[in-house]
């Protein structure tokens, strides 16, 4: 077997769970299904298939010397629960997340629920505000209605003061 190592991307992460995914239900499966993978490109192909034999995650059976790809290939245990969590993809992106912000996934749940946990102290913060600035609105609002009503009231008593003594 030649060790190769496969630098991986994006991409090359969609290649090699789409060889896992290949499998289904079965537990092995003939190399032409693979070799359509990569259209064609046996010696491609072949590394890749030899990353994954690095990675214990396939067997190859049958394999000739002179001839890229082996007979058939076999899952190992662990595949179906390597892909169900989402296989290279999802490992590589999570990686990537790392890199990118220096933090391990285990500190960005923490700082994730940190935040989750001030974002509702907040809101519950917010409406407690709202409810506050609404009933003192509401209380600005009587206490000028009353003045209101005073002043009409006052205006309507001079009103009448005026026709009662001053008209006679």
């Amino acid at each position: 077997m030649k060790n190769h190592s496969i630098s991986l991307t994006p991409a090359k992460c969609e290649l090699l769970d789409n060889i896992l995914k290949e499998f289904d239900e079965e537990v092995y499966i003939k190399s032409d299904r693979v070799l359509k993978i990569f259209r064609g490109n046996g010696s491609l192909a072949s590394d890749y298939l030899d990353f994954l034999v690095q990675m214990n995650l396939v067997i190859l059976v049958g394999q000739v010397d002179g001839i890229p790809l082996p007979a058939m290939v076999g899952k190992q245990a662990g595949v179906d629960m390597f892909i169900s969590e989402g296989g290279f993809k999802r490992r590589y992106a999570l990686n990537k997340l790392e890199q990118d912000t220096g933090k391990s996934i285990f500190d960005l749940q923490n700082e994730n629920l940190d935040l989750k946990e001030k974002l509702t102290k907040q809101e519950q913060l917010l409406k407690s505000l709202e409810n506050s600035l609404t009933q003192q609105g509401k209380d600005i609002l009587e206490k000028w209605l009353v003045r209101i009503l005073c002043f009409l009231a006052g205006i309507l008593c001079a009103y009448a003061y005026y026709k009662i003594f001053h008209s006679a």
